[in-house]
């Protein structure tokens, strides 16, 4: 194994622990925004995973998002009750989105930004926030829709009919703050990260 290996494997290490972190202490990974006056809140996680494709490119990133798939998973099996444990007690909606926020993040990143630098970089960052925000809420919205639809759940407050609309409806609210918290955080702690990933030759 290279010495440049090692480096992707210890910072990969590093975001799955960060993660781990933030799902077991709610507010590293929730943002709560004024919840009593307006009762929003913005999961952030999205975010990590986010950087990880940006500063280890979409292999990494992929990883980092499969491992906070798991944890949902395993969560949502052992906290039931919920209409939210119901959504990712299916491991397709707790998987798939959360791999490709770290996967497409990263792929948009190489594609896009990785040899730019300055105010195309900054504002690409801030872009590529939104696009991870709209990953895991779009990912998990359709995923939920069909599992609940073919699994025919029968659960307390979920509807018979127009289940989209209703879930859509749902996590449409917390979205948009999760969009603008995106786009400030990845811009932000991504322009403080990528300098110090290039000097130790990470760069995807």
């Amino acid at each position: 194994m290279t010495n440049q290996k090692i480096k992707y494997y210890v910072v990969t290490t590093l975001f799955v622990a960060i993660v781990l972190l933030q799902m077991i202490v709610p507010w590293l990974g929730v943002m709560p925004l004024g919840a009593f006056v307006i009762g929003a809140s913005a999961t952030i996680i999205q975010f990590t995973v986010a950087l990880a494709g940006i500063l280890l490119g979409p292999k990494y990133g992929a990883v980092v998002g499969f491992f906070w798939g798991i944890m949902s998973f395993i969560n949502a099996i052992t906290h039931p009750g919920t209409i939210g444990s119901l959504m990712f007690q299916n491991p397709f909606t707790a998987l798939i989105p959360r791999i490709l926020v770290g996967f497409l993040v990263g792929l948009l990143f190489n594609y896009f930004l990785r040899k730019r630098s300055g105010t195309i970089r900054t504002i690409g960052l801030g872009i590529l926030g939104i696009v991870a925000a709209l990953i895991n809420t779009v990912g998990v919205v359709i995923l939920t829709t069909i599992g609940f639809t073919v699994m025919h759940t029968n659960f307390t407050g979920i509807p018979d009919q127009n289940l989209l609309s209703w879930l859509i409806g749902i996590v449409s609210f917390n979205a948009i703050f999760e969009m603008i918290v995106g786009f400030i955080l990845i811009t932000v702690v991504g322009n403080v990260l990528m300098p110090v990933a290039e000097r130790a030759n990470i760069k995807g």
